[in-house]
Order: structure tokens, then C-alpha cells, then sequence
């Protein structure tokens, strides 16, 4: 079995980008993970769905990842694939679904690259599960529109009409007195397309916040 070591991971639902790790993640220190390469087609399924993998295929790579965390050294179900052109570690439950997913910080994915050209393509047997959501905006954009979307639902609930009015005349240059329809509307808007309408309310409520604290 063929090893790749001394890696950083940050395992999440979605693979972030190295670019958008954030110094709040639990970032993972690896001594060394079992790499498997395999065939572009195979490693783009494992990047848009969640999969379950063959008992042989998990049982074979078995607390083969190490960690240097003292209270979790080895991991049970962890492999890391590579198609010689992108990679992605990947965390199986015992049942062999994907559980959690990582890329590489650029360094040490161009050293995988370059180690791949030597390693031997791999058979994988597995299924195609569910396929994971898309996401077209980066993660910062995401919980902005995340933000905002639990904002609105907090002013709905508490009635803050003003508070509402005065996003909705902002968001749509108009005025509107129907609190169901601002709601839904503001709602509609916050969850379609990133744009600077996201930012420009985005800046408005965090300024909110700041008066009330002063």
C-alpha cells in the first residue's frame, strides 16, 4: 500500500478550496494516509456525490491513517485519492458512506502530483449515493447568505417591522407594509445569486449591531 505523509486536512461536508480555510476549522495534522490513484471519471463521482465504498476496499485501509493528535492517532476509515491531477481525502463510516471530505493545501497537493505519476492505477468498487448540493458561491458568500437568511427569519418572528421595512426598501428601492410579503420576498432574494445587494445589506445589519453595543 502506498503512503502519502505529513499532510494538513480540513475535513467538512464540502471539500473547501484551500483558499477558503478558515483559522476557525479544526485542522487536521496527518503522519501519513494510505493514496489511492484512480481514474478522473472515478475521482469526479467522489467529488459531487456521496458514495459507498466496497467492504473490501475499507477493511483494506483500516486504521491505516495516522494522526499526530495524541487523543485520536489513528483513524479508522480515511483514505486519500488522486486522479494525477486533483485529490481528495475521503472518511468512510463502517458501513463504507462518505462521511467527510478535504482537498490539499496547494504545496502539498502539487507534491502529491508529482508522486502520483509513479503509483499504479487502482480498481474501485462503489455506489453512487445522493449527489452533494452544488455550491457556486464561495464559502465566505455562503455564510453571508446564511447570516442574513437567519437574521430575516429573526425579525419575522419577533415582528420587527420597521427593521424589516427598512431592509426591504433597501434591498428593492420600494416601500411595502405587508410583513408576510417582505418576509418571503427578502427571503427569495437573500437565497438566489450572490451579489453586492448581499454585502451592501450584509454591511447594514453588522452596522445595526455596532449602535446597539455603543
Amino acid at each position: 500500500m502506498n503512503y502519502f505523509y505529513d499532510i494538513l486536512i480540513n475535513l467538512n461536508d464540502i471539500a473547501y478550496n484551500f483558499y477558503e480555510w478558515s483559522k476557525d476549522d479544526s485542522i487536521l495534522h496527518l503522519k501519513k494516509i494510505p493514496v489511492f490513484k484512480i481514474n478522473t471519471k472515478e475521482l469526479k463521482d467522489l467529488l459531487k456525490y456521496n458514495i459507498k465504498i466496497d467492504k473490501n476496499f475499507l477493511d483494506n485501509i483500516y486504521n491505516k491513517t495516522e494522526s499526530y493528535e495524541a487523543n485520536n492517532k489513528y483513524i479508522e476509515y480515511m483514505a486519500l485519492f488522486t486522479d494525477e491531477n486533483n485529490s481528495l481525502v475521503l472518511e468512510f463510516d463502517q458501513n463504507g458512506k462518505s462521511l467527510y471530505r478535504s482537498k490539499l493545501l496547494l504545496e502539498e497537493e502539487l507534491d502529491l502530483l508529482e508522486m502520483a505519476y509513479s503509483l499504479k492505477k487502482e480498481n474501485i468498487t462503489y455506489e453512487k449515493l445522493n449527489l452533494l448540493p452544488k455550491t457556486f458561491s464561495s464559502r465566505q458568500e455562503n455564510e453571508i447568505k446564511h447570516f442574513l437568511e437567519i437574521e430575516i427569519k429573526t425579525l419575522y418572528e419577533n415582528k420587527q417591522i420597521s427593521k424589516l421595512r427598512y431592509l426591504y426598501n433597501e434591498t428593492f428601492n420600494q416601500d411595502n407594509k405587508n410583513l408576510d410579503l417582505i418576509y418571503q420576498n427578502l427571503l427569495k432574494k437573500i437565497k438566489s445569486d450572490f451579489s453586492l445587494n448581499h454585502l451592501k445589506l450584509f454591511e447594514i445589519v453588522k452596522l445595526s449591531y455596532k449602535h446597539l453595543s455603543t
